[in-house]
């Protein structure tokens, strides 16, 4: 990597949930690791549906996915061990190991509960060589938090990414543009970042199996076959990332809140008392740091691990949790996918400090004001006598064995950014 170059590292937590569990169990006085045994995280089987949420890698040599169901895993390996997933405590490991890449950089952009891109642009001087500074990195969080993870060493994010999946575990790999052809290329096309499963089928239609059949394909051809995002398959397939892999935002420009329901949601009903959690938290953060809001964007995640969001611009700031919620809501139902929901997240984007709104012809400012106030007096009250002295009758929480899922999750996602306080 030549000098002045940007520096990127992808930090991955290899098998995270299930290193996590072994984890906790180990501290709990098991003689045995998870993660040397044929084990599965696996989701409630009655409220999951026996899905495989992570595995390890004895587990994988037994042909068990992510994904795939804890009675087609049980017949691929009759002795399979199956813990039940702890989010809190995944939650912690996820914040303790962002606490060190802060220290490293102060750009770091959590991309997913088990990773972050970490921009070590200029560190040089203060840690060394990058691929050095990545394995201090990795033996660091190794030694002092007990999981391992790779990292991707590159000049962008998407090389990082890629290279961060080669040979796992625990291992640092570096990833330039000019190695792309012999380290890239090779790979099957699907495990190019951003090539879902059904854009992979329609390449091998076309005959594209590799990533380097996608490289030196005609960038008219994939235009055609996938419209904008062909042309992002080509660039991303020659390792330029011409569309960021992850948005950007800097502390200041988004709060956003997501949480991983208990059980699945089949309808976008199902999930309102879970948005207007989330949307509270997200409003009252917007609140006390004096800022409003003037895009709201919706992701959901179903149970094959897709991930889809929709977003919209506001006719004006805000930080009124009620028109975030009713914003929400209303993409929610836009973009509710096919499969069912096992994650819902609600993000306020492009920030800027309150004070200004612009009103349209039907607005009722004497309704607004009420709002406004009643977010207040909200906020005032949880801020002396905690998060628990003010609940909306919808979050509260429901008898565990009669609740809907819906409800279950609001309690869930209350229950989870309770205190939590900070943004994105």
């Amino acid at each position: 990597m030549q000098p002045c170059e940007k520096v990127w590292f992808h930090v991955d937590v290899n098998s995270a949930f299930l290193s996590w569990s072994a984890l906790k169990a180990l501290r709990e006085g098991s003689d045995q690791d998870l993660r040397a045994l044929p084990a599965v995280v696996g989701g409630d089987e009655e409220k999951r549906h026996g899905v495989v949420l992570a595995k390890s890698l004895p587990a994988k040599k037994y042909g068990i996915a992510t994904g795939e169901s804890l009675f087609s895993a049980r017949r691929k390996c009759p002795g399979l061990i199956v813990v039940r997933p702890d989010f809190d405590w995944y939650v912690q490991n996820s914040k303790a190991m962002i606490a060190i890449l802060n220290q490293y950089s102060p750009e770091v952009e959590q991309y997913s509960i088990d990773e972050a891109f970490v921009d070590m642009t200029g560190t040089e001087r203060l840690f060394g060589v990058p691929v050095e500074t990545a394995h201090a990195l990795r033996r660091r969080i190794r030694d002092e938090l007990g999981f391992t993870v790779n990292i991707g060493v590159a000049p962008n994010r998407l090389l990082a990414k890629m290279a961060s999946d080669f040979e796992k575990p625990d291992k640092v790999h570096v990833l330039d543009p000019e190695d792309v052809p012999r380290k890239l290329w090779p790979l099957p096309v699907r495990e190019l970042f951003g090539v879902g499963p059904s854009a992979a089928a329609r390449m091998k239609q076309m005959g594209i199996l590799r990533i380097g059949d996608l490289a030196n394909t005609d960038r008219a051809v994939l235009t055609a076959a996938f419209g904008a995002r062909g042309d992002t398959f080509w660039n991303y397939a020659n390792g330029r990332e011409s569309d960021p892999v992850t948005k950007r935002h800097t502390k200041d420009n988004t709060y956003g809140s997501s949480v991983t329901l208990p059980a699945d949601l089949y309808d976008p009903a199902e999930a309102d008392a879970t948005l207007l959690a989330l949307c509270e938290s997200v409003g009252q953060r917007l609140r006390l740091d004096g800022r409003c809001a003037r895009v709201v964007a919706v992701q959901v995640v179903d149970n094959a691990f897709r991930r889809k969001s929709h977003q919209v611009t506001l006719d004006g700031p805000t930080d009124s949790t009620d028109v975030l919620y009713r914003t929400a809501r209303a993409l929610l139902r836009q973009m509710w996918p096919a499969r069912p929901v096992r994650l819902v997240g609600v993000t306020a984007e492009r920030t800027g400090e309150a004070g200004f709104e612009q009103l349209d012809l039907f607005h009722d400012p004497v309704h607004s004001q009420k709002k406004e106030a009643l977010d207040r007096t909200a906020d005032a009250l949880r801020a002396r006598f905690g998060e628990g002295a003010l609940l909306r009758a919808k979050l509260l929480r429901p008898d565990d064995k009669t609740a809907k899922p819906g409800a279950l999750g609001a309690a869930k996602a209350r229950d989870k950014l309770r205190g939590e306080g900070e943004k994105e």
